[in-house]
């Protein structure tokens, strides 16, 4: 079984990640973002959504919160959005497959 906390918070160390919605809207609209991670609280996660599917861009909607998430990611703050661009050698795919 997969820990996606773990895997999560690898990512954000050892990878290449853009927090917060402005961020991570330029990278999905450019189409280099490889995932895109929502927190359940996230105001407009239906837009973006939709522009990550036009984008075949994947997306792991995450099972707490924004402040949550931003304790998952290693932060001081809340993370209501992230987009991974490389994910450091950890596969983030299997975040999808669980």
């Amino acid at each position: 079984m997969v820990d996606v906390d773990k895997v999560l918070k690898g990512v954000v160390k050892k990878g290449d990640v853009k927090i917060g919605t402005k961020q991570s809207m330029s990278v999905i609209n450019d189409g280099t973002a490889k995932m895109v991670v929502i927190a359940k609280n996230h105001p407009n996660s239906s837009e973006i959504l939709k522009l990550a599917k036009k984008k075949n861009i994947l997306v792991y909607n995450h099972k707490s919160g924004s402040i949550e998430l931003g304790y998952t990611c290693g932060k001081s703050f809340g993370v209501s959005i992230f987009a991974v661009l490389n994910d450091g050698g950890i596969n983030i795919n299997q975040l999808i497959k669980k």
